[in-house]
């Protein structure tokens, strides 16, 4: 009994690693192939963008599999075996008409079809792996097969995307300065120096921005004012790259007029 319990355990484990893998790839490459078809352009970095949607499909994919389909595998195996051993594509149907229920559980037709077909690749895959391990013969073609399609589309669709641009101190401000509601606001949005007075405060606000290495800043805000016998300065310094921004420190005091200001 514990054999055969390792035994379906193994066929089916291989069966949706590699039925996971090549639905989460076929939508994976569906957008890009498809780009390429109707002469569209290239993204930047499309064949990383290509292998980040196969990781959130095979995500969702391999769950439903893992859970759902092999639930319904097993009990379809299960009646097969008792009653229709001869009849095995009467076994794929089934898995395909089950494989339905996706889109009818989310209420969308392309799920529905999706499911189908994924449950039918499912059972010739199980089908497949079956009659392999019976015969004691090897079932690593099929999760090597997927790993190179994916090297290889992934390496094709790098090498036809268009390289992304120079990552500039230029672009690192502008990135800094995109949000709203905070102090930032106030400085300027390119390299350069702002003056002004408000409330009697004579104000100076900079705005700069220095290179730490490849395609990462550190830009600096830096605000002086005085008024009277009272002078004060304030400085904020972030961390820059393409994709993100971190504080990186600061010192001295905010300007008493500051709230006012954002008031405006």
């Amino acid at each position: 009994m514990e054999s055969e319990k390792d035994y379906v355990i193994l066929r089916k484990t291989i069966t949706t690693l590699s039925t996971s893998f090549i639905v989460a790839y076929l939508l994976a490459i569906t957008g890009p192939v498809l780009q390429l078809i109707e002469g569209e352009e290239i993204l930047d970095n499309t064949g990383i963008g290509m292998a980040g949607w196969l990781l959130v499909y095979l995500f969702y994919v391999g769950a439903i599999i893992a859970v759902y389909g092999n639930f319904v595998s097993v009990i379809l195996d299960t009646i097969r075996k008792k009653w229709f051993s001869k009849m095995r594509w009467l076994f794929v149907f089934f898995h395909g008409m089950l494989g339905l229920v996706n889109g009818i559980f989310f209420q969308d037709i392309h799920l529905a079809y999706y499911g189908m077909v994924a449950a039918m690749l499912y059972a010739c895959i199980d089908w497949w792996v079956e009659r392999r391990i019976d015969r004691e013969k090897s079932t690593k073609v099929l999760l090597i097969i997927p790993l190179i399609l994916l090297l290889l589309s992934w390496s094709i669709l790098e090498a036809i995307s268009p390289n992304l641009p120079s990552f500039t101190k230029e672009d690192a401000i502008e990135f800094a300065t995109g949000g709203e509601g905070t102090y930032i606001d106030l400085f300027p949005d390119k390299a350069g120096t702002w003056k002004g007075t408000f409330e009697g405060y004579q104000i100076e606000r900079k705005t700069r921005a220095k290179k730490l290495n490849k395609e990462f800043y550190l830009v600096t805000f830096e605000e002086k004012w005085t008024k009277g016998k009272q002078k004060g300065r304030y400085v904020m310094s972030y961390k820059v790259d393409r994709s993100s921004v971190s504080g990186y420190g600061g010192s001295g005091t905010i300007p008493p007029y500051y709230e006012k200001v954002l008031e405006q």
